[in-house]
């Protein structure tokens, strides 16, 4: 951005339109590779006062102090440089870090890219404050480069940071703009859904990941209709390790399975952080998924959307698939276990449909 090499695009080019951009969102475009990228900031300016508060006041100085100062005297940072950066530091200043531990850190440390000196394979104090004071305003940075979308994680990839602001690569558009796709397309875009639940649930590795606040605005489809998670700011990372070997609880090996919630008129869904975090498998991801995306119990009234990406199914989704039953069995699970089970039938129904065009094709599927 310093040398220019960013230029604004679309509505972002003017400066007026930070006014009405609640979403703190810009385009923009790359003029050596000619990629296209996305400008976020990582929290409103009411936000940063608050943050900028808080450090301010850790490091004696009064409101309105100059934050890049005085970061590296804060009392916190005397810990930090005493003792290293600890999950006591970060322990639930936001979902990220809402059970960390240890290894979880080290992954941290070890892939951070705005390090002080980038020969280096240790990090300095400066670095882990700077890590310590990201966390304190957005976690987003931290996810997109812990778990990058180079390795295969469902994320945009992470180009850096200018201040309080990220750069990454434009994934696509809102999913809520393909509610009105053909069927079989729809179902493509479930079953991917889908799949990336399964992905974050990262069966047989370390970590796995919780969406706490899953939207239609969240997720993004690329014109070759792939789909994108694009708001980590709200993913519970979870240590499966730690929790084998703490054991916090009785069920700890138990598959924790999460409520049904009826909101009227609205779209929400109820979660548990330390359900979560002392349970090595949790069937979340999926009732998210099915809650508040694909089945019929979707209300996203600012949206205009009072239905589910999976509305007005053709007959045969139905007698051939028994996909309202499926949808229907991962939002409620009636009965322990149910939605573990019901998910991969599921899955499979969503990847059959999606080669379905109309009701003719899958009549001649029959014959």
């Amino acid at each position: 951005m310093k040398n220019e090499k960013i230029h604004f695009t679309g509505w972002s080019k003017i400066r007026l339109f930070d006014i009405i951009n609640i979403k703190n969102v810009h385009t923009a475009r790359h003029l050596d590779n000619k990629e296209q990228i996305i400008i976020k900031k990582l929290a409103h300016n009411k936000e940063f006062e608050n943050v900028d508060d808080k450090i301010c006041k850790d490091a004696n100085r009064p409101k309105g102090c100059d934050v890049a100062r005085v970061l590296h005297i804060i009392n916190t940072g005397d810990e930090i440089r005493r003792q290293s950066l600890l999950p006591k530091h970060l322990e639930k200043m936001n979902q990220m870090f809402a059970c960390p531990t240890y290894s979880s850190i080290d992954r941290i440390l070890s892939y951070y890219k705005e390090r002080l000196s980038p020969g280096r394979s240790m990090l300095n104090t400066r670095d882990k404050l700077q890590i310590y004071a990201t966390s304190l305003i957005n976690a987003e940075p931290l996810m997109l480069q812990t778990f990058p979308a180079e390795e295969g994680w469902p994320f945009p990839k992470y180009y850096g940071v200018c201040g309080r602001y990220i750069a990454v690569s434009h994934a696509g558009e809102p999913l809520h703009n393909f509610f009105s796709e053909p069927f079989h397309k729809r179902a493509d875009i479930a079953y991917q859904i889908m799949k990336i639940a399964d992905k974050l649930k990262n069966e047989g590795n370390q970590f796995v990941f919780y969406w706490t606040d899953l939207s239609l605005e969240n997720l993004v489809v690329d014109s070759a209709g792939k789909v994108t998670v694009v708001d980590l700011e709200d993913i519970i990372v979870v240590d499966r390790d730690a929790i084998a070997r703490a054991k916090p609880r009785k069920d700890w090996y138990e598959v924790h399975q999460s409520s049904f919630v009826h909101c009227y008129r609205r779209n929400c869904f109820r979660f548990s952080r330390d359900d979560l975090c002392t349970h090595v498998n949790s069937d979340h991801n999926y009732y998210a998924a099915c809650r508040i995306i694909i089945s019929e119990y979707v209300n996203e009234q600012s949206l205009g959307l009072m239905r589910g990406l999976l509305h007005d199914m053709p007959n045969y989704a139905n007698d051939d698939w028994d996909l309202q039953h499926l949808l229907h069995e991962c939002v409620h699970g009636s009965t322990p276990e149910s939605r573990m089970k019901v998910k991969t039938q599921l899955t499979q129904a969503l990847f059959n449909l999606r080669n379905i065009r109309d009701s003719n094709d899958a009549a001649k599927r029959k014959r």
